[in-house]
């Protein structure tokens, strides 16, 4: 369910789109909504796809959350999946998302979704949560958000996940 370089929707769904664009399409640069927060992966993307890529957020250092004020302010509402906790905008139950705080999301605000994937990484052994460095399965979920509130840790710090281009975790 979740793989160690990104995920096949990731391929499918974005990098092999944007490519076939690039090959039927002329064009001289490709600007991309890369965020102030995300320099190394625009970097990245520099060093193994594009030299002429264009990231104007980056060079006017727009961060995330600057960009959901502008939006806001322009009267343009916020897909519904940030005003239920989820860091992205992207399939719900993400299988590579390993964060506690996004699954306990999932779970209260989607109860099906996060029933399928429980059910779907227990049949395969997949353990979809990490937590410090450590792999465990979904259903470990309410002791984790449990054992978080007696370490101090608080329950709104986002251990989050970006699915852009590359498709990485961020802890």
């Amino acid at each position: 369910m979740a793989f160690p370089k990104g995920e096949p929707c990731t391929t499918k769904l974005k990098r092999e789109a944007r490519q076939y664009w690039e090959r039927t399409n002329h064009f001289d640069w490709l600007v991309m909504g890369f965020t102030a927060e995300e320099s190394r992966r625009s970097d990245n993307f520099r060093m193994t796809e594009r030299t002429n890529l264009l990231t104007p957020l980056i060079d006017l250092k727009i961060s995330k959350q600057r960009c959901f004020e502008i939006i806001q302010k322009a009267g343009i509402r916020l897909p519904i999946s940030y005003h239920n906790g989820l860091p992205n905008a992207n399939c719900i139950g993400c299988p590579k998302a390993g964060s506690p705080n996004y699954w306990a999301a999932v779970k209260k605000n989607y109860p099906d979704i996060f029933q399928q994937r429980l059910e779907l990484a227990e049949r395969l052994g997949v353990k979809l949560l990490h937590v410090r460095g450590e792999r465990l399965s979904l259903t470990m979920l309410d002791s984790i958000q449990y054992r978080r509130l007696e370490m101090g840790i608080p329950q709104d710090e986002q251990l989050s996940f970006d699915c852009g281009l590359f498709c990485e975790e961020n802890f």
